[in-house]
């Protein structure tokens, strides 16, 4: 299967519809940080049925929708669909050679698939990738530390990998779909026979229960003949106790006549008594209302009396304090009327006075005269007096003021000088900051040709790690191949010696060996006979017989323990036939009858001595007297098979375990190699931290360097032109001071 497009719709960061073309040979996605690169790999999971939130980077499978920025609105659904390419064999039981998987998810609606236009399951998807040795969880699929994840991957997870790899995990997956569903069928097996028993049970107390209810329907019967019964004598009994009771009432029906005409007359006597008691009790409410009457009218007139006499007791008080008032006013009265004559008295006095001091008059009005001029003539020769010496005060004031001023300025400029002076000298030497600037340049350069022989270290050592860690990569793939290889190995010598200990023993099978390509012969011609016993007393047994080579009689015996090696017995072979004895190493027991085998590729049917046996290479067999057989003694011929196989594994095992060993002491050199590779590599990047440390601070000491050079170089040209502003204000501050002494000087 190859992926030919990518089409994506709302899903995550896609939230226009994008579609990614991947053409042959290799397709790259490049582009910064949270582009969207790793959202494309997902989409491909997704798409391929991956269920779980936290392998989309989410905490629900709708984060997977398009979630809405500032300015755009999120997405009611996601959809991804991917086009791929499938082979003939894949595409043989569908419509055609493309296949296009789409995934749907809407919010709150869950997800959708569909299979060339039609709606499939997440089964059906993920079934269709697994056979085609992919899927959400394929190892071709690699994320971010995926390849540590298989470096360091256990045994059970390579396999997973190698099976993907063959193409059968999706047979894996109808296997483990098939387990299930043999699961669920006993679980449903178990279910249903529990539900059979219950059943069971169910119907017992079915049963149980229709005899109950047939004895209860037959009891019912006889209880309802028993009511039926009861019930006609019962109204027997009712029909005679109503004939007397009707008589009864008969008779209660007289009596109640009378009572009625007794209970008519007491009621005519209760209307009258009722009649009577109504007036008597509308007399009783008159007097009632009239004496209420006549209690509020006594409590108001009482009211009335208590008023009237403390308002007695107001006046008779008020009456007093007028009296206190006219007595105190009359007292008033005569002190203002003293008062008044000694007023008039006064007056008198006053009036006197006041006629002598009108004659005095006109004199003191020239007199005040006369004295108020010459007071403003003194007033105005004053006010000049005063302004002159102020004048005079204020001018020499401001003459000292001009002097103190300009001798305060002669005075800074001098401190300002002398202070000039002394920051000067501090400056110190400006060739000692050029050195030091000169200095620090140099070491920049050289830790510039430091840095660049560390980056090429570093680049170099970076090439030698990546080397040895795809070495280490092809060492671990050959490693892991021929690791499992020797356990294929291994599992299969186990499994074919567990299976050849089980019929060991004292047979002929046991003792046989065959040339490889010979054993469906040789177990065509032995048959059965194979597992019979090697000489012994009795049973089926092979004794020792040689027989006689061409015509010749034999002499002598056998060694029973001899294997056969070429059995010269009988008529040499014709042409195109080989003596099976030639290709077997046997007990001489045997020898008799495989001097008497001939194999051949195919019979062509020719005839055959007395005695002799015809076999092919497939296991075909043909004896002289006509029998004829075909497959005979297969479970002869596997199990002469497996020990051969045994033999080749007894022989092949040792040289892959001699290669294993040496491929692992070859990873175990190259993980060393890549240790010290890994600790060159550090040391070199160390170094160039430490390098681009000290390069950090040369340069930040050169930019000292020179900064204090351009400051010093600065201050002293400030200092210069302060010397200057600082030269001309003393020669103006002596000016003034000169021209401050001679107006100070002029002054009376």
């Amino acid at each position: 299967m190859r992926i030919k497009r990518l089409k994506l719709v709302g899903f995550k960061s896609f939230v226009e519809p994008a579609e990614l073309r991947i053409e042959t040979g290799l397709t790259g996605i490049v582009g910064p940080n949270g582009c969207g690169k790793s959202n494309l790999l997902e989409a491909i999971r997704w798409v391929m049925g991956e269920n779980s939130a936290k392998s989309m980077r989410g905490a629900g499978m709708e984060d997977v929708i398009f979630a809405g920025t500032a300015s755009r609105p999120p997405r009611d659904f996601a959809e991804v669909t991917i086009l791929a390419e499938r082979d003939y064999a894949e595409a043989a039981n569908d419509e055609g050679s493309e296949l296009e998987v789409t995934r749907r998810i809407e919010r709150g609606a869950g997800s959708a698939y569909r299979s060339n236009g039609r709606d499939v399951r997440a089964k059906d998807v993920a079934l269709i990738f697994a056979d085609a040795a992919t899927g959400a969880h394929s190892p071709a699929l690699v994320s971010q530390g995926r390849i540590g994840a298989i470096i360091s991957a256990k045994p059970q997870e390579r396999r997973q990998m190698l099976e993907e790899a063959a193409g059968i995990s999706g047979l894996h997956v109808r296997r483990k779909d098939a387990e299930q569903k043999l699961r669920a069928a006993e679980t449903n097996l178990a279910r249903l026979a529990t539900i059979l028993a219950d059943m069971d049970a169910r119907a017992n107390a079915l049963r149980r229960q229709a005899k109950q209810a047939e004895r209860y329907r037959k009891l019912s019967k006889e209880i309802l003949q028993a009511e039926a019964r009861l019930i006609f004598v019962r109204w027997q009994e009712a029909k005679a106790a109503a004939d007397k009771a009707r008589a009864e009432a008969n008779a209660a029906s007289i009596a109640v006549e009378k009572a009625s005409a007794i209970q008519r007359g007491l009621t005519e006597q209760q209307q009258t008594a009722v009649g009577e008691l109504a007036e008597a009790r509308a007399v009783a409410m008159a007097a009632r209302d009239a004496a209420s009457d006549l209690s509020n009218r006594l409590v108001q007139l009482s009211s009335e009396r208590d008023r009237i006499i403390q308002r007695q007791a107001d006046l008779s008080a008020q009456a007093a304090r007028m009296a206190d008032d006219g007595a105190r006013e009359g007292k008033l009265t005569h002190d203002a009327a003293d008062a008044l004559a000694r007023l008039q008295a006064e007056s008198v006095t006053l009036a006197a006075q006041i006629k002598s001091r009108e004659d005095e008059r006109p004199a003191l009005v020239k007199m005040a005269e006369n004295a108020e001029r010459q007071a403003r003539t003194s007033e105005v020769a004053l006010a000049k007096a005063t302004a002159e010496q102020a004048r005079a005060d204020a001018e020499l004031r401001v003459a000292g003021a001009a002097l103190a001023a300009a001798h305060a300025r002669a005075e800074r400029a001098e401190r300002d000088a002398e202070r000039l002076a002394q920051e000067q000298s501090l400056l110190g030497d400006e060739s000692e900051l050029q050195s030091a600037k000169a200095a620090a340049g140099q070491a920049v350069a050289a830790l510039h040709a430091r840095l660049e022989i560390g980056a090429a270290a570093i680049a170099a050592a970076d090439v030698w790690r990546t080397e040895l860690t795809e070495h280490r990569e092809t060492a671990q793939m050959a490693f892991a191949s021929a690791k499992a290889d020797l356990a294929a190995l291994l599992s299969e010598q186990s499994a074919l010696e567990r299976a050849l200990a089980k019929g060991s023993g004292d047979k002929a099978i046991d003792r046989i060996k065959v040339e490889p390509g010979f054993e469906r012969a040789l177990a065509a011609a032995l048959g059965d006979d194979a597992n019979a016993g090697i000489s012994g007393d009795s049973g089926r047994r092979w004794t020792l017989v040689i027989p006689p080579r061409h015509g010749e009689v034999a002499a002598g015996t056998a060694d029973r323990g001899d294997p056969l090696h070429h059995p010269a017995g009988g008529p040499p072979p014709r042409t195109g036939e080989e003596c099976l004895g030639d290709h077997v190493e046997a007990p001489a027991e045997l020898y008799a009858r495989l001097s008497l085998v001939r194999v051949v590729d195919t019979d062509t049917g020719e005839t055959l001595r007395p005695g002799e046996r015809l076999v092919t290479r497939d296991g075909k067999l043909r004896r002289w007297d006509g029998f004829a057989a075909d497959d005979d003694g297969a479970t002869t011929a596997e199990q002469l098979i497996r020990a051969n196989r045994l033999a080749e594994l007894a022989e092949i095992v040792p040289p892959a375990q001699a290669a294993l060993a040496q491929q692992a002491a070859t990873l175990e050199q190259l993980v060393g190699n890549i240790d010290a590779a890994q600790h060159e590599y550090r040391a070199a990047a160390a170094a160039q931290q430490g390098t681009e440390s000290e390069l950090r601070q040369a340069l930040r000491a050169a930019d000292q360097a020179e900064d204090a050079l351009t400051r010093s170089q600065s201050a002293r040209a400030a200092l210069a032109d302060r010397a200057s502003a600082s030269d001309q204000e003393l020669a103006v501050a002596k000016a003034d001071v000169t021209a401050a002494e001679t107006s100070k000087a002029a002054l009376p």
